[in-house]
């Protein structure tokens, strides 16, 4: 009850914002139930309410980009050599979002055209991602980028970093709209950026940004950041702790 007087509450205030805009000003609004997330040991995933209000046609539809933090992924391409499976290229996408997520009206290919999509780089398969080959492969064939891509897009699905299905987004009468975004156990910490585009008639005519801030908490924080702060004294800890827990051990076992 409380959760839906809230989100009530919510929708009438970006309802309110959006009538008060002046005519050059966008004509979408949106924001977060909850915009910091602190990862916790217990941490196994979330939900976050994404609404807001936009003033439009009862047509228009909004697409949902949840995109970030970007980071060098390492991809591998396993050979059988001499009759041992081993690493014959490597390559690192440059850049790559920890987490990419799209959630719409509909499905986004009926909502605009492959250029338009391209364009704001709306799809796994649209993203303008820098390739580095870090180890060549001896024989020289190296696989195309869209192959490696498509690969990529697979892997990083089934961690459920790159959703492959698109997310429900409910408009209402073409005002207002609400989804929820999923964040799965595995996310890093970052910042997040979540872009709201209205479309009509396959052209994106009026954006919105917001962020989800995702940090580490608790006693995994704590330890995370002295591990980075004081990387000498977290090493000399773990030598002593290692030395103690195998002297304990062994006393144990010496009096059994």
């Amino acid at each position: 009850m409380i959760r839906a007087l809230m989100m009530s509450l919510f929708a009438a205030c970006a309802l309110l914002a959006v009538s008060m805009l002046p005519a050059h000003a966008g004509r979408v609004v949106a924001d977060l139930s909850q915009s910091n997330v602190s990862i916790t040991s217990g941490f196994h995933g979330t939900e976050l309410l994404l609404f807001g209000a936009v003033d439009g046609e009862e047509t228009d539809d909004i697409i949902v980009v949840i995109n970030g933090p970007p980071t060098d992924i390492a991809q591998h391409r396993k050979a059988k050599v001499a009759g041992i499976w081993i690493n014959v290229e490597t390559h690192i996408w440059k850049g790559a979002p920890g987490l990419y997520q799209i959630l719409a009206t509909r499905p986004i290919d009926e909502i605009a055209d492959a250029q338009v999509l391209e364009q704001f780089e709306i799809g796994a398969d649209k993203l303008q991602l820098q390739l580095q080959p870090a180890r060549p492969n001896p024989a020289g064939d190296m696989p195309q980028a869209s192959a490696l891509l498509a690969s990529l897009t697979r892997n990083m699905a089934a961690t459920g970093l790159w959703p492959s299905e698109v997310g429900l987004v409910k408009l209402t009468q073409g005002a207002l709209f609400r989804a929820t975004v999923q964040l799965p156990a595995n996310v890093t910490s970052g910042v997040y950026d979540v872009r709201i585009l209205q479309f009509r008639n396959g052209v994106a005519f009026s954006e919105n940004k917001t962020n989800i801030y995702i940090q580490k908490g608790g006693l995994s924080a704590m330890i995370y950041n002295f591990a980075h702060d004081y990387s000498l004294l977290y090493g000399l800890f773990a030598i002593a702790f290692a030395v103690a827990a195998g002297w304990l051990a062994a006393v144990a076992f010496r009096r059994n």
